[in-house]
């Protein structure tokens, strides 16, 4: 919680006035000693801190305080399950994605793409030295590289309505981290996105998802811009969820809106073909 109110620049005395809370609640919460958490009292934090309808299950999941072998459907003599075999489901969606005839990758909770299809390469036009190099750099392998990172890879792209586009990217990383802010990885991502030489979009957009007001509450995000190589481009990034005991695993793809978007796409099969390309590991995550 001490996260989410940092985020917003807010001290404790600050947060208690917002949620209508007894500051010793609040402090109590966040140094670990109130370990029960009544419905109104998730209900006014929730308010407070602004969350979507995502965030807010999200928010939720967290305070239950169980773990993700505790989230999902548990093993028994009668009842076989695959969410703790993860090497299984990794490989079942890291084959998916190289079926997908459409520009596809595999992330992880903290959107390190973990695969991506020939087409989702070719859309991004990512160089062999920087496939080469991404394991060698800190949060190579993430989503947030591309878009925030100095190689500004998605913003050289985008010619237009930039801002719209980062904003979806950085609203999603926001929302699928929110369960993890205490965790080990999550620090070690945010403190490397922090460096403004070598991520330095990322605190901007940051700061303007964590103060947002539009709702989300779809695992939709639409995108409409002029693309540098392909023009007018019109599509939805569409997400599968794989449920497994550490955490989920998300399949995006991108499905055309229109004409244009959908014969763009059609060539991008033709010229990359299909296939996958392996990026970050899963689900051990090592840091420096």
């Amino acid at each position: 919680m001490s996260a989410l109110r940092q985020d917003l620049g807010w001290t404790q005395f600050q947060l208690a006035e917002y949620s209508n809370l007894d500051i010793a609640v609040i402090s109590q919460i966040e140094r670990g000693v109130k370990k029960f958490f009544e419905p109104e009292l998730l209900f006014s934090l929730a308010n407070a801190f602004q969350l979507t309808t995502l965030e807010r299950r999200e928010f939720i999941f967290a305070a239950s305080g169980l773990d993700e072998k505790q989230i999902v459907r548990q093993p028994t003599e009668i009842v076989a399950t695959d969410v703790f075999d993860v090497q299984k489901i990794l490989e079942r969606m890291i084959a998916l994605v190289g079926e997908i005839r459409l520009p596809a990758f595999l992330g992880d909770v903290y959107s390190d793409v973990i695969a991506a299809n020939h087409m989702m390469l070719a859309f991004y036009d990512i160089s062999p030295s920087m496939i080469e190099d991404a394991g060698k750099i800190p949060g190579g392998y993430n989503t947030t590289r591309l878009n925030f990172g100095r190689e500004s890879v998605g913003r050289t792209q985008v010619t237009d309505r930039w801002h719209e586009y980062a904003l979806n990217s950085m609203r999603a990383f926001r929302a699928n981290t929110l369960r993890y802010r205490a965790w080990p990885y999550f620090k070690y991502l945010m403190k490397t996105f922090r460096n403004p030489v070598e991520y330095p979009f990322f605190d901007r957009y940051w700061k303007l998802v964590s103060s947002m007001e539009q709702d989300n509450d779809v695992s939709i995000d639409h995108f409409a811009y002029q693309h540098k190589k392909f023009g007018s481009l019109d599509y939805i990034a569409s997400t599968a969820t794989a449920l497994t005991s550490f955490g989920n695993l998300f399949l995006v793809q991108n499905l055309p809106l229109d004409q244009h978007t959908e014969d763009m796409f059609d060539q991008l099969k033709l010229q990359a073909g299909l296939g996958v390309v392996r990026f970050a590991p899963w689900p051990e995550k090592p840091m420096p």
